[in-house]
């Protein structure tokens, strides 16, 4: 699935001190409001996890009207706007968001994920890409990523590939990129690679339901048994309630 975008994801650019002195006064206000604006986007985001989004939007207006040039300020209003399903309205503040600040990569992938969420994969990944090309951008494995999950859903296939090797080339590590590599290998039954893809994501993260199900079908396609016993031992210890063990269910009601 595609990465979570996270309330903490919205970077909140705190300002120097005001200046004291009669002749900056004036300056010193200006930072004064600017500060207080990024404080007031914390705000509406905290009320927003909380679930008081009447609060959160009062906030984030406040924000706004504190200083109109601040982007987080829109980014937020857009994940609010989001939040209670009001898309047009979300997408019109991103829009003013990267208006303000036209080369923050964290505003393009969140813009990018918000398409993507939304039915307009195909529409999202040039942002990704832009995202994610930006030097400045502390994380273009997540942004390749996404980018090739969206991919999956046009569908382009060969292109969400080249994306998840890209992520991996940035980061062999990156959980999400070697996850999304076993799945598509194992849909193309290339499942030698597969089980090395999944192999790599144990190594370097905690167990997911997900995964230990893709396990348990490519150790079955490699014809393994015992193999996928020991992932299906593990997904139903691990994760009891999941839908991955009702899955595994059906598979051996159904002989699958």
């Amino acid at each position: 699935m595609i990465r979570p975008l996270r309330l903490a994801a919205v970077y909140l650019l705190l300002l120097a001190g005001c200046v004291s002195t009669p002749d900056t006064q004036f300056q010193g206000d200006q930072v004064s409001l600017k500060r207080a604006s990024q404080d007031n986007v914390a705000l509406g985001l905290q009320y927003m996890q909380q679930g008081n989004r009447d609060v959160a939007m009062q906030k984030i207006q406040k924000a706004i009207q504190q200083d109109p040039d601040n982007a987080n300020a829109y980014v937020a209003e857009a994940l609010l706007y989001n939040a209670i399903g009001d898309t047009d309205r979300a997408d019109d503040a991103y829009h003013v968001a990267m208006r303000k600040a036209s080369d923050d990569p964290q505003i393009l992938n969140n813009y990018a994920v918000f398409l993507c969420q939304h039915g307009k994969a195909k529409q999202s990944l040039s942002y990704f890409i832009k995202a994610a090309t930006n030097p400045l951008y502390s994380t273009p494995d997540a942004a390749y990523t996404n980018a090739g999950v969206c991919a999956s859903y046009v569908p382009d296939m060969a292109d969400a590939e080249q994306y998840f090797r890209k992520a991996l080339e940035i980061n062999q590590n990156f959980p999400e990129a070697l996850y999304q590599m076993a799945q598509l290998t194992y849909n193309q039954k290339k499942y030698l690679e597969a089980r090395a893809f999944i192999e790599r994501y144990n190594q370097v993260a905690q167990p997911r339901p997900e995964v230990l199900l893709l396990g348990v079908r490519t150790e079955r396609a490699l014809g393994n048994q015992q193999g996928a016993t020991d992932y299906a031992k593990q997904l139903i210890k691990l994760f009891p309630a999941s839908p991955q063990v009702q899955e595994l269910d059906q598979a051996e009601t159904h002989g699958g």
